[in-house]
C-alpha cells in the first residue's frame, strides 16, 4: 500500500506541475480556439442573414419578372387581337372594293353588250329600210315620182 500511495502522490505532484506549467498555454489555446469558433459563427451568422437577404432579393426579382413577363404576354395577346381585327377590316375593305369593281366591270360590260346590241339591231333596221325602201322605189318609184311632179305645182301655191 505504500507504495501505491507514493504512485499516486507521484502522479499528483506530476499532475500538478503540468498543470502549473501548461495552464496558460492550454487555456490561451482553448480561448483562441473559443475566439476562432465564436468568429465562425459569428461569420456563418453574417453569410446567413446575406444568404437570406439575397434570397429575399431573389424572389423579389422572380416575381418582378414573372409580372413583368404576364405584362408582356397580355400586351403580346392585346396587340394580336388587334393586328388580327385589322387584318380582318383590310381584308373586308379590300374584298369589298374587288366585289365593287367587279360590279362595275359586269356594269360596263352589260352597257357594251347593250349598245353593240342597239347598234346592230340600228343597223339591221337601216338595211332593213334600205332594201325595203330600193325595193318599193323600184316597184313604185315611177308612179311615184309622176305623183309628186303632178302635185308640185298646188304644194307651190
Amino acid at each position: 500500500m505504500n507504495a501505491e500511495i507514493w504512485v499516486m502522490f507521484s502522479a499528483l505532484l506530476v499532475g500538478a506541475v503540468i498543470w502549473a506549467k501548461g495552464k496558460k498555454p492550454l487555456l490561451a489555446a482553448l480561448d483562441s480556439r473559443t475566439a476562432r469558433i465564436k468568429a465562425d459563427l459569428e461569420e456563418a451568422e453574417r453569410l446567413k442573414k446575406e444568404a437570406e437577404q439575397l434570397l429575399a432579393d431573389y424572389k423579389k426579382k422572380h416575381a418582378d419578372a414573372v409580372e413583368t413577363a404576364k405584362k408582356i404576354i397580355e400586351n403580346a395577346e392585346e396587340t394580336v387581337t388587334l393586328m388580327q381585327k385589322k387584318a380582318e377590316q383590310t381584308l373586308a375593305d379590300s374584298l369589298k372594293r374587288h366585289e365593287a369593281m367587279l360590279l362595275e366591270r359586269i356594269s360596263r360590260a352589260e352597257e357594251s353588250a347593250v349598245q353593240d346590241l342597239r347598234h346592230q339591231a340600228a343597223d339591221i333596221a337601216a338595211a332593213a329600210a334600205e332594201h325595203m325602201l330600193t325595193g318599193a322605189m323600184r316597184a313604185h318609184g315611177p308612179k311615184l315620182v309622176d305623183a309628186a311632179i303632178k302635185d308640185l305645182p298646188q304644194k307651190m301655191n
